[in-house]
C-alpha cells in the first residue's frame, strides 16, 4: 500500500519576512500618533483633576460653611511655599471652625480633605502663588481671578507646550468661584 505524501504545516519563511515587514511599517505609522494620544489624555486627565478639585474645595465650603484651601503640595501633607507649579500635586484642606481668615499653608489645625498626587508629562503652572481659599458663599477669597495653564512636556521638569497636536488648556476661575476651561492655541506660553 503506497503512502500518502508528508503535507508540511506551519510558514514558509518568505511569507514570515512579508508579514513582519507590514507589521513593522504599521507600528512606524501608529507609534507616533499613539504618543500624541497618550499627552492629549495626559493633559484632560490633568485639567479634569484640577477642575474637580477645585469643585470639591468650593462646594464643601458651601456645605459646611467654613473657610476651605487648596495649595501646591511635593509631599501632600504641606503646602510647596510660594508655589505656582501643581504637577507635583497638591492638597485640599480646611480650618478649624472658629478660623476667620484665610490663605494660610497647611499645618496641624488644619484638616486635610484631599491629596492628590503628581502628574507625569504635564506642566500645570498657576499665575499666581499662594494658597487658594473658598469662602462660605463659594467665592474666592480675595475675590481676584485665578488662571492655570496645563500643557504636555517631555522633560521633568519646566513649562509645557502647546501645539496643534496637542493644545495646552487655559483654566480661570473668576471671583465667584466658577471655573471654566478654553483650549490654548499653538505656540501659546503655558508658563509664567
Amino acid at each position: 500500500m503506497p503512502r500518502p505524501p508528508c503535507q508540511s504545516r506551519g510558514f514558509t519563511l518568505l511569507e514570515l519576512m512579508v508579514t513582519i515587514t507590514i507589521v513593522a511599517v504599521l507600528l512606524a505609522i501608529g507609534v507616533p500618533s499613539l504618543h500624541g494620544t497618550i499627552q492629549r489624555n495626559r493633559v484632560s486627565s490633568a485639567s479634569n483633576d484640577l477642575l474637580a478639585s477645585l469643585a470639591y474645595a468650593r462646594t464643601t465650603a458651601i456645605d459646611r460653611g467654613q473657610l476651605i484651601s487648596m495649595c501646591p503640595s511635593a509631599d501632600g501633607a504641606s503646602c510647596t511655599t510660594g508655589g505656582e507649579a501643581y504637577e507635583p500635586g497638591w492638597i485640599v484642606y480646611t480650618y478649624p471652625a472658629s478660623t476667620a481668615s484665610a490663605n494660610k499653608a497647611y499645618d496641624s489645625s488644619s484638616t486635610l480633605l484631599r491629596a492628590v498626587g503628581e502628574r507625569a508629562g504635564v506642566s500645570i503652572h498657576a499665575q499666581q502663588t499662594g494658597v487658594i481659599t473658598f469662602g462660605a458663599q463659594g467665592q474666592l477669597r480675595p475675590g481676584t481671578a485665578l488662571v492655570f495653564l496645563i500643557c504636555a512636556r517631555d522633560a521633568d521638569s519646566g513649562f509645557g507646550t502647546s501645539t496643534a497636536k496637542v493644545p495646552g488648556v487655559h483654566m480661570e476661575v473668576n471671583g465667584s468661584g466658577s471655573a471654566y476651561t478654553k483650549a490654548l492655541a499653538a505656540g501659546d506660553p503655558c508658563g509664567s
